[in-house]
């Protein structure tokens, strides 16, 4: 047994399912140990067996849990998955067949399963690569939702950045291609991903953020991301924010078959695409000069 499972938790509605959903994994025979970090007010984590609930005492960001989380793991292989999902069976195994293909990082498939509108607003516009339609292969960077780390990566490039609101995923696997790693994605892991929104302005505000400090992260990691140049000129990223919102949101719809199922999200996502842009804007070094 060499897989350890680490699952932020803060006090989420969802995660005794997620619980149910990893402990019914067809490759389970190869968990050590499943780390649910964080407070559960609500008590839904039942330790029992592998399973092991790691209290902080009080809140904690995601990032600061998966840390905890990697430093009490014992397994070979950290493979993280969030509170708010819940893992098809085979989703374990496909991300370890990965690994075994020689991939260290490989990241799974987001379903567009969902249950209110605004959950479905929100998966396709933040995981449109990441889909389960989306098809396999190396991506730019990855997210910690559907995620496994041969620990010895994480040993050469260390912990996520606790300072970091939003993007932590991403800088951290930034961090690991900057160390000469490829980030591998397979479709086949699949979880389906039920976020705690239920307004467009919740959305929004994560967009912004997103924004906000994926434009220092894209500062910090130029040498492996390129961005278009007016990125770093904050009026004019703003004053093109239409053009590229519209510009993104017909790109994610082309990506994704039979996409006229999800054409009255269009407007949403557009929005979103426009908070990033202004949040951007704002976040940029050049704004502050």
């Amino acid at each position: 047994m060499d897989v350890s499972i680490i699952i932020p938790n803060r006090d989420s509605t969802l995660v005794d399912e997620t619980l149910r959903s990893v402990l019914a994994q067809t490759s389970f025979d190869r968990v050590a140990e499943v780390l649910v970090v964080g407070v559960d007010r609500l008590g839904r984590v039942v330790e029992s067996g592998s399973v092991r609930f790691i209290n902080t005492g009080k809140p904690v960001t995601a990032p600061v849990a998966r840390n905890i989380g990697i430093r009490s793991a014992t397994g070979s292989f950290l493979v993280f998955i969030d509170a708010d999902c819940i893992a098809e069976p085979d989703w374990l195994e496909h991300l370890l067949a990965a690994q075994q293909d020689g991939h260290k990082i490989v990241g799974g498939g987001i379903s567009l399963e969902a249950e209110t509108f605004w959950q479905l607003c929100y998966n396709l516009t933040m995981f449109h690569e990441f889909l389960t339609v989306s098809p396999p292969g190396e991506r730019r960077n990855l997210g910690t939702l559907n995620l496994c780390v041969a620990r010895e990566v994480v040993e050469q490039v260390g912990l996520l950045n606790e300072g970091l609101v939003r993007g932590q995923d991403t800088e951290w696997t930034l961090r690991m291609r900057r160390h000469g790693y490829r980030l591998y994605f397979t479709p086949r892991a699949v979880v389906k991903h039920l976020p705690p929104v239920d307004s467009l302005w919740k959305i929004l505000r994560t967009w912004y953020l997103s924004g906000c400090f994926n434009a220092r992260i894209r500062d910090e990691y130029r040498d492996v991301i390129a961005a278009p140049p007016f990125y770093q000129w904050p009026l004019l990223l703003i004053a093109a924010s239409p053009v590229i919102g519209w510009a993104i949101t017909v790109r994610i719809f082309a990506r994704i078959p039979r996409s006229w199922r999800y054409l009255h999200t269009a407007p949403v996502l557009f929005l979103t695409k426009l908070a990033w842009c202004w949040g951007a804007a704002r976040g940029s070094r050049s704004f502050e000069r």
